[in-house]
């Protein structure tokens, strides 16, 4: 009994027998292996990569295995000895070809965007139906004096060998991706599960000849692949070509590989090297603090008659700094180096550094030099916190007009730090004790900062500072000089 379905012909009556060579199926499990070693070593990089190089390697994956797949089936079935002529028909064969590689491409796609188990199994079924349709496709494209049909149940069974031999393959492709004896194993397993499809359809053939096809002059006909070309040469051709291309995919992969971790190498040394960059920097800077603060000691050691003058200063130049707009890492150097701002007073002698009272011309004299004494002992290092230092020592006694010292500069020509820092220093010197001097009331020093701004100090700084003038006495309340009440009149208290 026959039917006929979808093309294809179910009967449970028996044919020619036939058998098959050996070397030949050997030749095309070996193509199975390598076919499918070489798409997993192919999917190892799909699933490494993104944008148009992932679709690159997930195109080559699905070439190399569909491609492999198809090339095993037609050595497979050239290694089929029969006793009747076979040819095969060039455009099914080729047809074959693509369905093979299609649905592979199809399923590679699927678990490219989800590998979940439902995912790979939906994928697994595609893939192997494509398969199954490649085989019974180039099953088609014999052409034969004899009618072809299979027995229902071996074909049924080889349908469900080709969709789990399928999924097992896309379930490796997603697992198998580090060490070469996992990718050699899965290979050779999915070699097994791919020739035993082909030979459970291959078990299920049925070939009943039939005299009614066969040519009154015994020719095959003009257009059959491997017409008057033996098995065994055809089959090392297919062979060949295949190996060839698999092996250039291989050779691709390992360079991508190569070029990947050397990527990956040069990206962790950098990443070391900003490291390094970065502790070293950290490491400069806390050296730039240490040699700050060392020279702030020796200052004291001189003159430890402000007290915490610098203390207060810093602070206050801090956050006039921030008030103003200036980006926050300035505002941080400026607190660093602000307190280094009359460290050229080492340099003065006691006589006229130690004085008790008012200088006279001459020591005044002597007394100014110190700005120039500080920015060149600081000066001159390229350390930013020391150069910055250097520039606050020898400008925050210049004067918006041009008449301070020691270079006369003018206006903006004054450095920024300097304007800053001659507005925070003249406040607290103001409001503190002195031996040459009381503390001046806070009334007194706002009527005389808003007097100055335009002469001695920069109109714009003067009026961010006296909007900020709570904050500031807040500072001044925080670093208190031993045995002083601090002074915490608020603003409006303070206002003319």
């Amino acid at each position: 009994m026959s039917i006929e379905l979808a093309g294809l012909c179910f009967t449970s009556a028996s044919g020619l027998p036939f058998s098959h060579d050996h070397w030949l199926v050997a030749l095309s499990y070996a193509v199975a292996a390598f076919a499918s070693y070489s798409a997993l070593d192919m999917a190892e990089r799909m699933h490494r990569t993104t944008g148009i190089t992932r679709i690159m390697w997930q195109g080559c994956a699905a070439a190399a295995l569909g491609g492999g797949i198809w090339a095993m089936h037609f050595i497979a079935m050239l290694a089929l000895t029969i006793d009747t002529p076979i040819t095969y028909d060039p455009v099914i064969t080729l047809l074959s070809l693509v369905t093979s590689v299609a649905f592979v491409a199809i399923g590679f796609r699927i678990i490219q965007s989800r590998r979940s188990p439902a995912a790979i199994a939906a994928a697994g079924s595609i893939v192997g139906l494509g398969v199954a349709a490649m085989h019974y496709l180039g099953m088609a494209a014999m052409v034969l004096p004899a009618r072809i049909a299979y027995q229902p149940g071996l074909w049924s069974l080889s349908v469900a060998i080709a969709v789990a031999a399928a999924t097992a393959g896309l379930w490796l492709s997603t697992r198998v991706h580090h060490r070469l004896r996992d990718r050699v194993l899965a290979a050779v397993v999915m070699a097994v599960a791919v020739g035993g499809m082909h030979y459970t359809g291959m078990a299920a053939l049925v070939v009943q000849v039939d005299p009614m096809l066969m040519p009154a002059d015994g020719a095959l006909g003009d257009g059959a692949l491997g017409d008057g070309v033996s098995s065994g040469p055809l089959a090392a051709a297919v062979a060949i070509g295949t190996f060839g291309l698999l092996l250039l995919a291989l050779v691709s992969t390992a360079a991508d590989r190569r070029i990947s971790a050397a990527a990956a190498h040069e990206a962790a040394a950098l990443r070391i090297a900003n490291m390094e960059l970065q502790a070293a920097r950290l490491q400069l800077e806390a050296t730039q603090r240490e040699i700050i603060r060392r020279l702030c000691s020796a200052g004291e050691f001189r003159d430890n008659e402000t007290g915490q003058h610098v203390a207060r200063m810093a602070q206050i130049a801090h956050l006039l700094a921030l008030s103003a707009g200036c980006a926050p890492g300035f505002a941080e150097q400026l607190l660093e180096a602000a307190p280094l701002h009359d460290i050229g007073k080492i340099g003065i002698p006691d006589h006229v550094l130690l004085k008790p009272g008012r200088l006279d011309a001459p020591e005044w004299k002597t007394m100014r030099q110190h700005a120039v004494i500080g920015q060149r002992l600081l000066g001159g290092s390229g350390l930013p916190l020391l150069d910055l230092a250097a520039e606050i020592a020898g400008t925050h006694h210049e004067k918006w007009d041009g008449t301070g010292y020691p270079a006369g500069l003018r206006g903006t020509d004054i450095p920024l730090s300097g304007r800053i820092v001659a507005i925070a220093d003249v406040f607290d010197a103001l409001l503190s004790a002195r031996p040459y001097k009381e503390p001046w009331p806070l009334e007194a020093v706002v009527a005389h900062m808003r007097e100055q701004a335009g002469r001695h100090f920069d109109p714009e700084l003067v009026e961010v500072f006296l909007a900020r003038l709570d904050d500031m006495l807040e500072i001044r309340g925080r670093f208190v000089d031993e045995g002083a009440a601090p002074q915490l009149l608020s603003q409006s208290d303070a206002a003319e």
